[in-house]
This record gives C-alpha cells, sequence and structure tokens, in this order.
C-alpha cells in the first residue's frame, strides 16, 4: 500500500437506509450496505444456528435476514441509538474498510 493511499482521508456516508465507505480518491466505496443492526429473533435452539448476538453488513441483509430483529439506528437522519450506530461504524472499519480507527488521522 503506498503512502498516498495509506494516509488518504476517510469518506463516509452514513445514510438512515444503507451506509458506504471508502478512501478519498477511489471512484468507488470500499463497502456499502444496510446501516441495520440484526439481532437473532428466538433463542438459539438448534445446533449450528446464528452464532453471535449482533448481525451486521451484507451477511445480515441477505443470508439471515429473515432469522434477525431488525433495528435502524438512524432515522431521518438522526441517530436514535448509539450504541447500534458505534457497532455499524466499527463494522465499516474493521470489515468494509480494513483498517482500525485508531490508525486514522484526524
Amino acid at each position: 500500500m503506498t503512502d498516498s493511499l495509506h494516509n488518504a482521508p476517510i469518506v463516509l456516508d452514513n445514510g438512515s437506509g444503507t451506509i458506504r465507505a471508502g478512501f478519498a480518491g477511489d471512484d468507488l466505496p470500499k463497502c456499502y450496505f444496510p446501516s441495520f443492526v440484526g439481532r437473532p429473533k428466538h433463542m438459539r435452539v438448534l445446533a449450528g444456528a446464528l452464532e453471535g448476538e449482533v448481525f451486521i453488513g451484507q451477511k445480515a441483509a441477505t443470508e439471515y435476514r429473515g432469522l434477525l430483529k431488525i433495528r435502524y439506528p438512524l432515522e431521518h437522519g438522526i441517530v436514535t441509538d448509539w450504541d447500534d450506530m458505534e457497532k455499524i461504524w466499527e463494522y465499516v472499519y474493521s470489515e468494509g474498510l480494513k483498517t482500525m480507527s485508531e490508525e486514522v488521522r484526524y
């Protein structure tokens, strides 16, 4: 990774329905997915059922959607659940951008 790319600012479009993130100078976002947090609707009763408490990103949107209770932490541009919003941002940095927020200069 070149220094110019490594030092590129992060661009984050934090929409009520979808979130997009990438690096300044890139043509397209590195990640794009629905901005919701999913939690299992029912307690785990079968082996091999959902592992985890919170699901975010494409897997939550496609594979597990019917098994999850969906919450959008942003409504009409206003954050209504800061804990879930932070979980989405953590996912953006770790899975979408493959970086850590601590590495980004402000």
